[in-house]
Order: C-alpha cells, then sequence, then structure tokens
C-alpha cells in the first residue's frame, strides 16, 4: 500500500522538474503548481523573478512508510527540504568533523617527526 508524504521545498529559479519525477512527487494544490510553473521555464519573468524564493509544498507517493524526499539531490539543485532535519544535522556534524580534522592536521604539521610519530602510533591502538 503506498503512502503519501506531504513536504515543503524552498528554492528560486530554475524549478528542477526532474525532482518530482525521482522523488514520485506532485504539487499538493493547484496554487503549488502554479508556483512550480513560474520558475519552470526556460527564462525568468524578470531579474527579480531570479532571486526570489518560494516555498512549495509537495505531496510524495512512498513506496514504503520510511521513503523521504532526496534532500542532497535537491541541494545540488539549489533547493532545501527545511522539514529534512536529520540531513541537516548529519550535515552539520560532518562539517564539525571536516572542521576537527582539519584542526588536528594543523596541530600535527607543528610537531616535529618524533612527536608526530608518537602521537600518530597513540591515535592508532585501540
Amino acid at each position: 500500500m503506498a503512502h503519501e508524504l506531504v513536504y515543503t521545498v524552498t528554492g528560486s529559479w530554475p524549478f528542477p522538474l526532474d525532482m518530482l519525477r525521482y522523488d514520485r512527487s506532485r504539487a499538493a494544490t493547484p496554487e503549488d503548481q502554479s508556483k512550480i510553473d513560474a520558475p519552470s521555464s526556460d527564462y525568468a519573468a524578470n531579474r527579480e523573478a531570479i532571486r526570489d524564493e518560494v516555498s512549495i509544498t509537495l505531496v510524495m507517493q512512498q513506496m514504503h512508510k520510511f521513503a523521504a524526499p532526496a534532500t542532497a539531490r535537491w541541494e545540488s539543485f539549489g533547493w532545501k527540504v527545511p522539514s529534512d532535519a536529520q540531513f541537516y544535522a548529519s550535515k552539520l556534524q560532518e562539517n564539525r568533523r571536516k572542521e576537527q580534522d582539519a584542526i588536528v592536521e594543523t596541530a600535527l604539521k607543528k610537531l616535529t617527526p618524533a612527536e608526530r610519530e608518537a602521537i600518530e602510533q597513540r591515535m592508532d591502538r585501540p
């Protein structure tokens, strides 16, 4: 039995129409469909329209109840799925880990070869 998930995407021109197919989604209302149609054309109506952020509510046909929008793919098109807290928490955690790795790398470069070797051996131990 298919389930439906209602979610919102936010972004500006152009709208990535292929994401509707990819996520098995459709506009939730006729108003949402008109919001999709406006930024889906080949050309923006005017310069301001390029920067105008819109929120569009979509309905996903879930093949199982745990299916979710492809937030990373939406982001690759410059659109966000604000309700995907798990994705954004994971992204924040990954960024923090990268920052910490960079700090450790910088600190290791300041050590003598003997100091670096001693620390790296300790880090490799269980």
